[in-house]
């Protein structure tokens, strides 16, 4: 099921990845991603829909399908947002 993200903000000059689990390949979130980096964390206003309901409280990201731990939820230092950590080789990206 899809679920559109309510605190969505469309950002301009951004491209969408699919990010997927790393180990199921189960689809988990449609992401905007500004700059060429790498994709270190998900900013949650950015985050356009996914497989999870990024309107309730999540402390970490699990995959729905597989169960397994992709992101842990934080409050940036900076910008005082909220964000979820990826964490490394536990997800898959592409490029929509």
């Amino acid at each position: 099921m899809r679920y559109k993200n309510p605190n969505m903000k469309k950002i301009r000059g951004s491209h969408i990845l699919l990010v997927s689990c790393g180990y199921c390949k189960y689809p988990i979130a449609k992401y905007q991603k500004v700059g060429n980096s790498g994709l270190i964390k998900m900013y949650n206003e950015r985050i356009i829909e996914g497989n999870i309901d990024f309107s309730k409280y999540h402390g970490a990201l699990f995959c729905p399908n597989c169960k397994e731990q992709i992101a842990t939820r934080y409050i940036t230092k900076r910008d005082k947002k909220e964000a979820y950590r990826l964490h490394h080789g536990k997800f898959n990206k592409k490029k929509i």
